[in-house]
This record gives structure tokens, C-alpha cells and sequence, in this order.
């Protein structure tokens, strides 16, 4: 029996979730990427927030490879652009139903007399009317397709059930009857000073067809040069209740029928399917998102998650959030390749300021965590750590108010992730000890060396100490690239290289023309 399209068994759907952000999600510039995805533009430039309920998917990082294998398979399906298309306009529309019906409910519970009318019936009426056309519609066009998916393959086995059910096809019978029936209802509205009177049609002029041929001549075209601003004001609701209410006493048989379809069919709307509209939009936002990286020749992939870190790989990665920022500028987008295998698990990654060490390191950790929520993730291939928890440790400004120091604070915050860290975490140090001298900084590194090695979980030291690249054979040394033509600019390319102390320095001499070559040269003058 489906459930959710998310997880393939209830159970595992009904699990706690994170409901807030994890620690590492600013290191990591991940809440940059949510963030994105989970806003949507509306009139004027306006931005605002349309999650669907799925933060808390978004926040929460799966360690079972059964359902980050159900969510590939749904994706990597939903990739096809018809099929998405067809997705995408049913999930919005039920989605649109679902928040009607909630705000109409909310109206009712208010007890408050003027919601309880045949106005706010009315709406009722119409999103019955929209939930049956759609579902109708739909069931119809998926009958005809056949999906690899199972989530999607059980969805519309279900969808199909439910649409041969004898209730929905009850109410869609009723809903079609009192539709027809209303359909005939015609009144006239009498108004004479403040006294307004309804009564039976019977076969008067009518005057809004003669007002509106009236007015055809003033189309759109020839009244555009005439145009002035309008302010639309909002109609008056209770007016249309109070007239309403006098049309239900002229049409009692056929307005008591509607409020006991009101009532009867008051909780109408499969759950399951409402869900289901609400859970697809986690992968159709995230489509939506790298779609326009993908037509500028970026790289997504389906990586392989693995349980043990003996062999781990991505080839093209980037910095998702990076390349989202410059999307309009694809040649900045500088992809990287890594490969560590056992008995590495820790890249010591040393080179040139700036040079794209720390984006190399948020880039493998965004890698780890899109993975585990069964996404496709930046790169052409790639094998991942299965892991269970993330910890980062990035430079931070110097807190005034604090009244321990810089140096202070990393090593408390150091301590309190190795004590976090297991075997199974990922784990991305950037830039400690800076603010110590280079004796101390070299004592402290090498006794966090020893403890990363003897925890061995796959980790990231982003460092200016090139002593800490040589520590033994579970370091994998990687070096930002300059180019070596003398100009010391940077690649961004990071590079499985031993790291070459002061090479980038002499790069630089050599561009202003500091070397000891030169200078040498122009002192012999």
C-alpha cells in the first residue's frame, strides 16, 4: 500500500525529523541553497517563503540506503520533462485545494455567523468541483505510462483505486447533480433606494447583456490610450451572503441539497493524496533548481553511497552554492576532482590565499549531505561516505564580548567536535590555529593529526602548514594551483600534489620582481 513518495514504508516516514537547521549548514553555505530553493518570486520581485512543509526534509540527512535508493529512482524518473510537467501541474493544483479547504475550514471555525453561509459554500462547492476534474483527469493520463520508480509506480496504482472507488465516484455524482442544479437557479434583484428584493426570473429584459453590448465598443485596444489607474476595491462580501441567503428561500429544495452536500462531504479529500502533492514538490524544487546549472554544461550525478570510506571519489564536483550565485557567469564555475583510498581518509589541502581551499572543502561536504538526502549532487561521478553526522570547524571572527581568545575558542570547539565525531562522520576543519605563532600552531596540528587518524573518519584540514600534509600515510596532500607562468594567478584548481612550502611565494616575487635573481640583477648594475 503507497504512502508517502518520500520514504517507502510508513514507518520510516513517521520517524522524528529535524525541525531547525543543523550547526553546519552556515559553514557549509547549505542554507544559502535551501533557502533558494524553498522561496518563490511573485509580483513586484517579491520573495516568499513556499516550503510545502518540507524543511524538516530538507533538514534531515538519511542513513538508510534503502530509502535514499527509493528517492534516486523517483528523481532520477521525474527527470523526464514531460512526465514532470505533468506531475508538476497535479501537485499544484491539489496542493492550491488543499490550502483552500484549509482556509475555509479555518473561516467555519471561527463560529462566527457571517462564514457560515452559502458564500463560503460556494468555494467549498468549487474545490470539490477542482479535486474531481483533477483527479479524474489525471488517473486517466497516468493509465497510460508505465514507471520504473516504485514510489511513483505505487502512487498511481493507487490513484487509480481511488478513482474507481464507489466514494469518490459517489461525491463526483453528487457534486455533477447539484452542479446542474444550481446551474438553473435564475432571480431577479430588485433595488429600489436602500431596499433590495429578489424574485423568481420570468422571462424579463435582461439588462446585463444589454449594458455589456453597450460597452463593446470600448475594447481593449481602443480604451489602452485612455487607460488611467484603477484601484479595484473589494467586493462586498456580505452583500452577496445576504442575497444569496434570500435566492436559498425562493430554491429551498435545491439550496438544502447543497448545504447537506456541504456537510456530508465537509472532511471530502484523500490524505494520502495531499500528501503526496505536498512530498513530490522536494523533488521537482530541486529540479527546478539545477536545471538552468545543467544547461550551462554542469555536471549532475547519481552518486554511490558507501558504508565503508576505503574508496571514495568525485569527478567535476563544484560548490553548488558558489555556482548558484555566479549562474549567470559559467566560466568562473571551477570543478574539482578527489579520490581517497584506504588507508587515506584525510586531505591536508595547502596552497595560495584565496585559491579555492575553502570552497573545495564546503563543496565535499555539500557533496555528503545532498547524497544523503537521496538528491543528485554536482559532479559526473562519484562514491560517498554514508555517514552519520557532519561536523565542521570554519574560522569565526573574534567575539569582543567573549572573554576567552581566538586561540582559546578553537580549541574548545575542537574538543567538542572530536568528541562528537565517530568513525562513520564526515568532518571539514578550515583554517585553525592562525592565531597562534607557527611553533605552537604546528604543536597543536600534529596532535589533532594523531587524534584524526586514530578516530579514522574521512575528514578535510584546510591549513597554511605544510608539515601537517606529510603526517603519515593516511594524509592525502592537495595544493591550490597558481599557474606557472610567472603571473601567480590563481586556477582554483586543487590538485592531488605534496605540498611545495614556499612556492607560491616565489611566484609572487617573480611577478613584482622581488626574486633573488632579480634583485641580484639589478644590484649588479
Amino acid at each position: 500500500m503507497f504512502y508517502s513518495v518520500l520514504f517507502p514504508i510508513k514507518e520510516q516516514h513517521d520517524r522524528p525529523r529535524r525541525q531547525s537547521e543543523p550547526e553546519y549548514f552556515q559553514d557549509l553555505h547549505l542554507n544559502r541553497i535551501f533557502d533558494s530553493i524553498l522561496m518563490r518570486e511573485e509580483a513586484f520581485g517579491k520573495k516568499v517563503q513556499m516550503d510545502f512543509g518540507l524543511k524538516d526534509v530538507f533538514y534531515t540527512p538519511l542513513q538508510d540506503p534503502e530509502v535514499i535508493s527509493y528517492r534516486q529512482e523517483v528523481l532520477h524518473e521525474l527527470e523526464d520533462d514531460s512526465l514532470r510537467t505533468m506531475f508538476t501541474a497535479f501537485a499544484n493544483e491539489i496542493y492550491a485545494v488543499s490550502e483552500t479547504l484549509k482556509e475555509i475550514r479555518t473561516l467555519i471555525a471561527t463560529m462566527e455567523k457571517e462564514y457560515d453561509n452559502y458564500l463560503t459554500r460556494g468555494r467549498f462547492l468549487h474545490c470539490v468541483e477542482r479535486y474531481c476534474n483533477t483527479i479524474s483527469t489525471f488517473s486517466s493520463e497516468i493509465a497510460k505510462r508505465s514507471f520504473r520508480s516504485a514510489g511513483l509506480r505505487r502512487f498511481a496504482e493507487y490513484l487509480e483505486q481511488y478513482a474507481a472507488s464507489e466514494e469518490f465516484n459517489k461525491m463526483q455524482n453528487h457534486y455533477r447533480r447539484l452542479r446542474s442544479k444550481l446551474s438553473s437557479v435564475e432571480f431577479c434583484v430588485l433595488i429600489q433606494n436602500d431596499t433590495i428584493r429578489i424574485r423568481r426570473y420570468e422571462g424579463q429584459a435582461d439588462h446585463a447583456r444589454e449594458l455589456l453590448s453597450l460597452l463593446a465598443r470600448f475594447t481593449r485596444e481602443e480604451s489602452e490610450k485612455y487607460s488611467v489607474r484603477h484601484i479595484e476595491e473589494m467586493p462586498d462580501i456580505r452583500m452577496e451572503a445576504i442575497i444569496l441567503d434570500m435566492v436559498a428561500e425562493l430554491y429551498k429544495d435545491i439550496f438544502a441539497d447543497f448545504k447537506k452536500f456541504c456537510l456530508q462531504y465537509k472532511n471530502f479529500g484523500d490524505e494520502t493524496i495531499f500528501r503526496f502533492c505536498r512530498e513530490i514538490q522536494f523533488y521537482l524544487l530541486w529540479l527546478n533548481y539545477i536545471m538552468p546549472l545543467r544547461r550551462r554544461g554542469l555536471s549532475f550525478c547519481y552518486p554511490k553511497l558507501c558504508k565503508s570510506a576505503e574508496h571514495l571519489y568525485c569527478i567535476d564536483g563544484f560548490d553548488l552554492a558558489l555556482a548558484q550565485r555566479n549562474i549567470n557567469k559559467p566560466d568562473i564555475v571551477v570543478t574539482n576532482d578527489f579520490e581517497m583510498k584506504s588507508p587515506e581518509h584525510i586531505f591536508v589541502i595547502t596552497g595560495a590565499n584565496q585559491g579555492g581551499k575553502t570552497t573545495f572543502a564546503r563543496a565535499f561536504g555539500q557533496l555528503h549531505y545532498l547524497a544523503a538526502l537521496g538528491l543528485c549532487v554536482p559532479g559526473r561521478r562519484a562514491a560517498l561516505y554514508l555517514c552519520d553526522n557532519i561536523l565542521t570547524h570554519f574560522e569565526r571572527e573574534e567575539e569582543l564580548s567573549e572573554l576567552s581568545g581566538k586561540l582559546q575558542d578553537d580549541l574548545l570547539r575542537l574538543h567538542r567536535l572530536l568528541g562528537l565525531a565517530t568513525r562513520q562522520s564526515i568532518i571539514i576543519i578550515n583554517e585553525i590555529f592562525s592565531s597562534t605563532t607557527l611553533r605552537d600552531a604546528l604543536s597543536l596540528g600534529k596532535r589533532m593529526m594523531e587524534d584524526l587518524v586514530e578516530l579514522g573518519a574521512p575528514a578535510i584540514v584546510v591549513t597554511f602548514l605544510d608539515d601537517l600534509a606529510r603526517h603519515g600515510p593516511e594524509t592525502v596532500s592537495m595544493m591550490s594551483i597558481v599557474k606557472e607562468d610567472g603571473s601567480a594567478e590563481r586556477t582554483f584548481r586543487i590538485m592531488r600534489k605534496p605540498p611545495d612550502g614556499l612556492a607560491y611565494a616565489i611566484q609572487l616575487l617573480k611577478k613584482h620582481g622581488l626574486s633573488y635573481e632579480q634583485l641580484s640583477g639589478r644590484l649588479a648594475k
